[in-house]
């Protein structure tokens, strides 16, 4: 049963920062370097400087982009740039965008999410973690001692009991913060009514708990957990790190949208394209057409199967349809039997890329993009050979293979809208 707590989160002054999308970032993990810098000149106290601070020549132990993130956070406090609720509340999170030529809202809240081992089957991942990006996160985390963003997750409630009840504290409430960014519409309300906290952390029980985004600061959270309840003196009485601040959402929410993250290849040896369609041909239905458009149309049918498209330069693109699963599945090794079999992306990868193409020696030679547009460019200026695009994968299918206990392929769901950082932040 996943255990979920209210919380005081620490917030920016609404006396003091006039325009909160000066301040609030995407993620850390999509910011690019020509993003992080442009943040930096936006506002002094974007959150950017907490997140993914600037690294230098001259960082050492005592002065690094973790140990500047610390002081931020604590100067920003004693300016009353940041301020601390006095009231523990569970935060409403809306998000309110243009999807498929209509406006979608998605609802969630932020809570306090008691940390659980993956082995408990409390709380499940869907995708692997890099070692090195949980470090990085953890020492984010040991410097500042908050989680300046939450993690997303999902959980099932089929008759929307617990958005009903946060719809209709939306409807008789006007929300804290409302900051529009890149066509999205981010909302947040905060609810402490104890009686209505209760009823949100009964409708939870026995439940179970995805992760959607944020397996590294999970884990990394788990990491800073296991060191604090390592020390026989903890330096505080709180057992707060005992929690991580989420996002959670319904599985069922109306605006719940997976986007499809499609693959860029560079090929560093010659490859004879015909004879590549010739070998695919043999385990796929190959259907060859000379727009984008043309292809986009093919994939978005309802059709069965594995299907993802391709595209190798000068018109000439591919839509590919497994014939047979059982003559894929041959292509997955065996020490990726932990990968789900049954999806578009991991046909890509095993089949194509890595088997019948043997495209590429690493996954270094990968450049991945939502934006098919550009991977048609990247393709058409030379600097990548090959683009494959992928269909998005579903709620359902993201359940199915955490509850499997498999992990999908990287870069395999893309949750849009992304969360913001820096709308709520839980101090440690």
């Amino acid at each position: 049963m996943p255990d979920i707590r209210p919380f005081r989160g620490v917030l920016y002054n609404p006396q003091k920062i006039k325009d909160i999308a000066q301040v609030v970032t995407e993620p850390y993990d999509v910011i690019s370097p020509l993003e992080q810098r442009a943040y930096y000149k936006t506002h002094p106290y974007n959150i950017i400087r907490l997140i993914l601070g600037k690294q230098y020549s001259t960082d050492n132990s005592k002065n690094n982009q973790y140990t500047r993130a610390a002081k931020y956070f604590a100067d920003w406090q004693k300016r009353d740039i940041l301020l601390c609720d006095e009231k523990e509340g569970i935060y409403i999170y809306a998000q309110s965008f243009p999807y498929n030529n209509k406006r979608r809202t998605r609802t969630g809240f932020i809570v306090l999410l008691k940390l659980e081992d993956f082995a408990k089957s409390t709380i499940l991942p869907h995708e692997n973690t890099n070692a090195r990006a949980v470090q990085e996160r953890l020492e984010l985390l040991k410097a500042v001692r908050a989680n300046t963003s939450p993690i997303f997750a999902m959980f099932v409630d089929e008759e929307a009991k617990i958005n009903n009840l946060l719809s209709q504290y939306r409807r008789d409430h006007r929300p804290y913060i409302a900051v529009k960014k890149d066509r999205v519409l981010h909302r947040i309300w905060r609810m402490s009514d104890k009686r209505k906290v209760r009823a949100v952390q009964g409708l939870l029980k026995e439940q179970q708990i995805f992760i959607a985004d944020g397996h590294h600061r999970y884990e990394a959270a788990l990491n800073y957990k296991m060191r604090m309840q390592r020390k026989k003196k903890p330096s505080r009485k709180s057992t707060s790190f005992n929690y991580v601040m989420t996002y959670l959402v319904a599985t069922a929410d109306p605006g719940l949208a997976i986007l499809p993250t499609h693959r860029v290849i560079r090929i560093k040896t010659p490859f004879k394209l015909q004879e590549l369609i010739k070998n695919l041909s043999r385990i796929f239905q190959v259907h060859k057409f000379s727009t984008s458009e043309q292809l986009s149309s093919y994939m978005s049918a309802r059709r069965a199967g594995r299907i993802f498209g391709a595209y190798f330069g000068k018109n000439k693109f591919y839509g590919l349809r497994l014939k047979d699963a059982k003559a894929g599945y041959k292509f997955i090794d065996k020490d990726k039997r932990n990968l789900p079999r049954d999806l578009d992306v991991t046909i890509l990868h095993s089949v194509v890329i890595e088997g019948i193409g043997s495209l590429i020696p690493s996954h270094e030679h990968i450049y991945y993009t939502r934006d098919g547009q550009e991977a048609i460019g990247l393709v058409e200026k030379g600097k990548y050979q090959a683009a494959f695009f992928l269909r998005p994968s579903t709620v359902t299918q993201v359940k199915r293979v955490a509850k499997s206990g498999k992990k999908m392929p990287h870069k395999s769901t893309y949750f849009y809208p992304k969360l913001l950082t820096g709308l709520v932040i839980n101090k440690l």
